[in-house]
């Protein structure tokens, strides 16, 4: 008895070993080929003509829009609407690190749509929020907002920004909902303009990095995409402004 007593726990050991010793593979690094073998129907070119509704095309100025055109034509998209009309850049001041451009850039990314198909790419507008709170920002915020409209932009296109980056006079998050943005909205109607907002993010990115969290993954790999504890707006509180 004792003899098989030993004989286990040899067992045992030996078979812990051989299983410790076999090399950990990270989820991040699983990527089986898959044995399934059916017929493919691979899509690379829509059967009807298409608008894509949300797209970013960040220096339409100096861009080659004869070779994107091109590339449109060979998914049959008929039109693009570049949301990202204003581009972006950096400003000093508060909410300066993701600034947009002026209504001259506006104006030459349309005079330069023209020159090759201005039916093909439709542009929307953007907002600065530089100085958001101080004395005279809503005004010109319209009046600068009816100017992009008057020179040939379709909409006005507002990022994720709005709710959990940028901030007021009061170093506040500026609510989405927020009164002083009540005249840019109503300008937007008056203009029969459409307005897109991009309000939060997943709900994921409010949760903690755990085995819970079914974008434990993405957060994994770009921490950055994770909001867990980092003082923001809830996601329940942005989706209610």
């Amino acid at each position: 008895m004792k003899n098989v007593s030993i004989s286990f726990i040899f067992l045992f050991f030996t078979i812990a070993g051989c299983t410790q010793s076999q090399p950990r593979m990270d989820f991040e690094k699983y990527e089986p080929k898959s044995t399934l073998v059916v017929p493919q129907h691979i899509i690379t070119h829509a059967k009807f003509p298409f608008i894509d509704v949300h797209n970013h095309q960040w220096e339409v100025p100096s861009q080659n829009l004869t070779e994107l055109f091109k590339e449109m034509d060979e998914l049959n998209m008929k039109v693009m609407i570049n949301l990202s009309g204003k581009s972006y850049k950096e400003s000093p001041g508060r909410n300066g690190d993701f600034d947009v451009q002026g209504n001259d850039y506006l104006v030459r990314s349309i005079q330069h749509i023209a020159e090759t198909n201005p039916k093909r790419l439709k542009l929307f507008t953007n907002i600065s929020f530089v100085g958001f709170g101080e004395k005279g920002w809503t005004e010109n915020a319209v009046k600068e907002l009816e100017k992009d409209v008057q020179s040939g932009a379709c909409g006005l296109k507002i990022y994720k920004d709005l709710g959990i980056h940028f901030k007021d006079e009061h170093n506040n998050y500026i609510r989405i909902d927020d009164p002083r943005l009540d005249a840019v909205w109503e300008k937007c109607g008056e203009l029969h303009i459409p307005v897109l907002i991009h309000s939060a993010d997943p709900k994921s990115f409010w949760d903690a990095v755990d085995e819970k969290n079914e974008r434990w993954l993405e957060v994994t790999t770009h921490p950055d995409r994770s909001y867990y504890k980092k003082g923001l707006p809830t996601w329940d509180t942005l989706i209610a402004e």
